[in-house]
């Protein structure tokens, strides 16, 4: 078979990246990630996910709004050809939502089983995988995300684990916890594990919360590019609030 017979037979593959993006970071963080990913041969696609509604009650209403937080993802990526920021999480609620009164949806829970539910029904010629951080990918393979088995399965079990190089030296028990997690949800094939650990040279300790939290512009340089600077600037988010 020919290689362009080949390509137009083989399954799409996307690179789901949920974050808050509140605000997305640059090299050091967010832009750092995505570009790291869309490198990879591995995808045909990198899909970035802001985050519509914190699972938790609490934490609710103390992010930026959702449509400037995609509108930031949007200038952050907008040169990555790979790249594609998605409103689906907001979409998956919206829908879940439909016909509750307000009591009904403060209490309403979405989260990343049921937009996986909806994304593999709508996409079923996509072959998805799931990027997270090292933190974050421990808690779901220690079962405490909603739904965990089902959050593989919708996957394939297709994870990619994501940290900085410096955190290679974290420790043992950290190490051994990514390892145990690794061995309990892998697929193997001849070649690889489904779930691989990659290590981003350009991130560092960039922070979101250091960037909501600071007006001085020479350490917002640090976190944030310049566009995105300025529209935090412009439309008066954080503390510039």
């Amino acid at each position: 078979m020919k290689e362009s017979d080949m390509s137009k037979h083989r399954r799409k593959r996307v690179c789901l990246f949920g974050t808050s993006a509140d605000p997305p970071t640059g090299q050091g963080g967010h832009l750092g990630i995505v570009t790291h990913l869309a490198l990879m041969d591995d995808f045909d696609e990198v899909r970035v996910l802001p985050v519509y509604r914190h699972m938790f009650q609490s934490k609710r209403g103390k992010q930026a709004p959702f449509t400037s937080r995609v509108e930031m993802c949007r200038i952050l990526f907008e040169n990555e050809s790979k790249v594609v920021v998605s409103d689906a999480e907001c979409v998956c609620f919206e829908n879940a939502a439909k016909g509750l009164d307000d009591n009904e949806k403060s209490s309403l829970r979405v989260g990343t089983a049921e937009i996986l539910t909806m994304l593999t029904a709508n996409e079923p010629e996509v072959d998805f995988t799931l990027a997270l951080g090292a933190d974050t990918f421990i808690d779901l393979a220690n079962g405490k995300w909603r739904r965990t088995e089902e959050v593989f399965q919708h996957v394939g079990h297709r994870v990619i684990v994501f940290r900085r190089l410096s955190e290679n030296n974290n420790g043992p028990e950290k190490e051994e916890q990514i390892q145990r997690g690794i061995a309990k949800w892998q697929l193997l094939n001849e070649t690889m594990s489904s779930i691989r650990l990659v290590g981003i040279p350009s991130l560092t300790d960039a922070s979101s919360s250091t960037a909501r939290s600071t007006t001085d512009e020479t350490i917002l340089s640090k976190l944030v590019t310049k566009p995105i600077l300025e529209y935090i600037k412009q439309n008066k988010l954080y503390a510039f609030s």
